[in-house]
């Protein structure tokens, strides 16, 4: 077990273990467990994002909703794609949502901070033109190399030379944020975003900056859309999508929210 993910499990409250699992679901773009809240994350489907270790079936089926909290946090180190999946939305619908929390778009704050800097994004995000204008040096390493991108390998050379790393959540759930962060140029701002990182200042601890995650507000229209084949940038209106910052002075403009959840499945 990873120690990032290890000392994130830790703080996972005793009464959250008497919950039980329900509305489980795989689907296309996204998977969903209601463990204390509906918890979401992206579906690990692509051998070259997670190098599942052989091909095999996910267990259970048909009664993965009748595990313990513990048995299903348990699939956060399976080696089986669908099935870490499910342990991840699982941790983070068992998260504690006591933090601040504010609203923003923390791809503008990488672009704000890293103007006239080197930028290393760490998987391949939409509109990255304003990058481009504004960073002296900006690369992106992604695991599936689009024309301009870097192999995710050469991670060891980039991220030492970048003054903000804007790196994907999926980095959480296929182990390799943490040798992101082993090779942190020191100073720098490291931001993880997307509905798979929890949102837990356990993150802090090992070198991220700001974490830009998400949190189920809308239960019932969550869980319909999911199953329907919805990614993460189709249901922001039921999904909500919230910085938590290791430096309040980074949310500067940023209006601060918390979290009201409508439980209905």
């Amino acid at each position: 077990m990873g120690k990032i993910l290890e000392s994130i499990k830790n703080t996972i409250p005793e009464k959250a273990y008497e919950c039980k699992l329900s509305h489980a679901a795989a689907c296309v773009h996204m998977t969903m467990i209601k463990s204390v809240r509906l918890g979401a994350c992206m579906t690990l489907s692509d051998e070259r994002v997670f190098n599942f270790n052989q091909i095999q079936p996910v267990s259970h089926l048909g009664d993965i909703e009748n595990f313990s909290l513990s048995q299903i946090l348990e699939w956060t180190e399976s080696s089986q794609g669908i099935e870490r999946s499910f342990g991840f939305a699982a941790l983070n619908g068992a998260v504690e949502l006591k933090d601040k929390y504010f609203i923003g778009n923390a791809l503008e704050i990488a672009v704000k901070l890293g103007k006239g800097k080197n930028i290393a994004m760490v998987g391949h995000f939409s509109h990255v033109e304003k990058f481009k204008q504004e960073a002296k040096n900006f690369w992106i390493l992604e695991k599936r190399p689009h024309v301009g991108d870097l192999p995710a390998e050469e991670y060891v050379n980039v991220i030492p030379e970048s003054d903000v790393v804007v790196a994907t959540g999926v980095t959480f759930l296929n182990d390799t944020l943490e040798g992101l962060l082993k090779v942190k140029k020191p100073g720098s701002v490291f931001i993880v975003v997307g509905p798979s990182v929890p949102l837990s200042t356990v993150l802090f601890d090992y070198g991220v900056d700001i974490v830009g995650g998400a949190y189920v507000e809308d239960e019932v229209q969550v869980y319909k859309k999911i199953l329907q084949g919805a990614s993460p940038r189709l249901i922001k209106d039921c999904l909500r999508t919230v910085l938590l910052p290791k430096d309040l002075s980074l949310m500067s403009g940023c209006e601060e929210i918390s979290p009201i959840i409508k439980k209905y499945i």
